[in-house]
């Protein structure tokens, strides 16, 4: 690594006022390299500093003495750049900040849009509606807006099998490559499905609800018992057994799946249990209902970043379960993009950006 430039770099950073979190100190910053914009986020902790940000893999100094070629003929640049930056709010910071919202390019934010407005401008993008026929949409509506049912009275490993039947017959198309036959039980489709860290859930005997409440009250820990679709973290289906918090003495079957990849089918396992008359809980009712009502927000995050797990960076009450990339609606009209950006500064909801543009006294 360039010394003479990282250290002109940190000397240029330290002339700001950073951010305090707790015994960190934070800086923001959005750079531009010849044509292109960057975000650049610093931390230092203990005489450590700690980049990260845009198009660039995060490193660390001191410790890390090879970053690589064309990221430490960066750090002169960002340097420059930086203290370009500390001209102009040392004349105006207000205004230096105004100026630099103006000039940001929109993919370099990020913001909300509503799902109806993404489905307008991208009419193949997440058809979770039109997955949906009429009538299944009117009765899974009906469910999710339904008060929650009555606890069950007791729960045995035959009764929560015959939760599985009905959740694996729901969607055959799913498990179609998978060798699915329509006449299997519950604990046999459990068996080929399930994600199979069932945490000795197998082995209980399928009559006794004594059985299943000790399991369930000293189960081993570490397995996913409740797992009946396979998938990562946040796009599989969860089909668990809680006990309510009111009526300790009853149980529930609650269906969880965060995932909009999941969500039709959840939504047909939700039908055909309550179809089978086994009451069932959906969790997150309201998100699926606006999800399913195209009146939910999408997030709408920089070009740089993932999608996948990008809803965890929006705060908590927009309720944001899916996001896009705003070249997205360029790629769908791309003769229409000074059109798109105009209509989008304005339909969208730009969160606010934390720069530091405040110098040391």
């Amino acid at each position: 690594m360039n010394d003479r430039s990282f250290n002109r770099l940190i000397e240029g950073i330290e002339e700001f006022k950073p951010v305090w979190k707790g015994r960190d100190k934070q800086w923001a910053f959005f750079l531009k390299e010849k044509r292109r914009w960057i975000r650049l986020h610093v931390t230092e902790y203990d005489g450590t500093y700690y980049f990260s940000g845009s198009d660039f893999d995060s490193f660390s100094c001191p410790g890390q003495s090879d970053i690589g070629p064309d990221l430490d003929g960066r750090l002169s640049v960002w340097a420059r750049e930086i203290a370009l930056w500390k001209q102009a709010v040392a004349h105006d910071p207000i205004e230096a900040q105004a100026l630099l919202f103006k000039k940001i390019p929109l993919r370099c934010r990020r913001g909300v849009i509503q799902r109806r407005n993404v489905r307008l401008l991208i009419p193949q993008w997440m058809p979770i509606a039109s997955e949906l026929s009429r009538n299944e949409t009117k009765e899974i509506l009906e469910i999710l807006r339904k008060a929650p049912p009555e606890p069950l009275r007791s729960m045995t490993l035959k009764r929560f099998f015959e939760y599985c039947r009905e959740a694996y017959q729901a969607n055959p198309a799913t498990f179609r490559k998978l060798g699915y036959r329509s006449s299997l039980s519950g604990k046999e489709y459990y068996r080929r499905y399930a994600d199979g860290r069932d945490e000795g859930l197998l082995e209980l005997d399928p009559e006794s609800s004594k059985a299943f409440e000790r399991w369930y009250r000293c189960r081993p820990q570490g397995g996913h018992p409740w797992e009946i679709y396979r998938g990562g973290n946040s796009t599989h289906i969860d089909m668990y057994v809680s006990k309510p918090a009111l009526r300790p003495e009853g149980w529930e079957v609650h269906l969880r799946a965060s995932s909009s990849t999941r969500l039709v089918e959840t939504c047909r396992i939700a039908l055909a249990l309550t179809k089978a008359g086994l009451p069932v809980h959906m969790d997150d009712a309201e998100s699926y209902i606006n999800r399913i009502l195209d009146q939910d927000w999408v997030g709408i995050v920089p070009q740089e970043e993932g999608i996948g797990y990008a809803w965890q960076s929006f705060p908590q009450e927009w309720g944001v379960q899916d996001c896009v990339h705003l070249d997205w609606f360029y790629e769908e009209s791309p003769k229409a993009k000074a059109w798109l950006n105009k209509r989008l500064r304005m339909a969208a909801h730009w969160l606010p950006e934390e720069i530091s543009a405040f110098l040391k006294s």
